[in-house]
């Protein structure tokens, strides 16, 4: 019995992350309440409150579920990166970006890009840590390619892990600003332009890591 009740317990918390990023999308953040929520979810009030207390509890569940999706991804890439130091930093870029939880889309990660200023300090810090994580995971990957000898060991890893998690948030925020704009950009983060772009982009890094 145990085991359906945690069944039970995870699947109304889904449907509250699921339903809140629903609301924040259509709503914004500030307008949407924990009642309606709720009753998007099909929970009571009450019920619903036993997951989460506030709405920046929420937001913070949403960031984390998306950190973990994308670290087990992300992982994989790591412990067997390709030979190529170019390749193997694209393909980590491009992992990251195409790997998201089900339930959020472009006009969800907007509303959750405005509650990290409108919220307590929690959901800031909750995005500034997913921030944090991705230049973890190119540090990572850059010192296993270090310890390959794709990198030169003189290369300063922790400014171009950096660099490359700037490089990140400039690829998601243009994503935003396209879908905010109405340009009629695909879905995905990256079409084939943006990966040319990219890998343009990390191509002239590597160049300066090999010396």
């Amino acid at each position: 019995m145990s085991g359906l009740r945690e069944k039970q317990k995870e699947t109304r918390r889904q449907a509250m992350l699921t339903a809140a990023a629903k609301l924040f999308k259509e709503q914004g953040f500030a307008k949407t309440s924990m009642e309606e929520i709720a009753a998007a979810a099909e929970l009571s009030v009450a019920t619903a409150y036993n997951y989460f207390k506030t709405k920046g509890e929420i937001c913070v569940a949403i960031y984390k579920a998306d950190r973990d999706l994308v670290q087990q991804a992300t992982d994989r890439i790591i412990a067997a990166p390709p030979k190529d130091p170019v390749a193997a930093i694209c393909k980590l870029i491009e992992t990251d970006f195409e790997t998201e939880v089900p339930f959020i889309d472009r006009g969800a990660w907007e509303a959750l890009f405005l509650a990290a200023f409108q919220s307590p300090p929690g959901v800031t810090e909750a995005w500034s840590g997913a921030a944090l994580f991705r230049v973890d995971q190119y540090r990572r990957l850059l010192k296993a390619l270090q310890e390959r000898g794709s990198v030169g060991k003189e290369a300063d890893i922790e400014s171009a892990a950096e660099l490359l998690g700037a490089l990140d948030f400039s690829f998601f925020f243009t994503w935003i600003v396209e879908w905010r704009t109405g340009s009629g950009a695909p879905r995905r983060f990256l079409d084939a332009a943006k990966k040319r772009s990219l890998r343009a982009q990390v191509r002239q890094l590597v160049a300066g890591l090999k010396v």
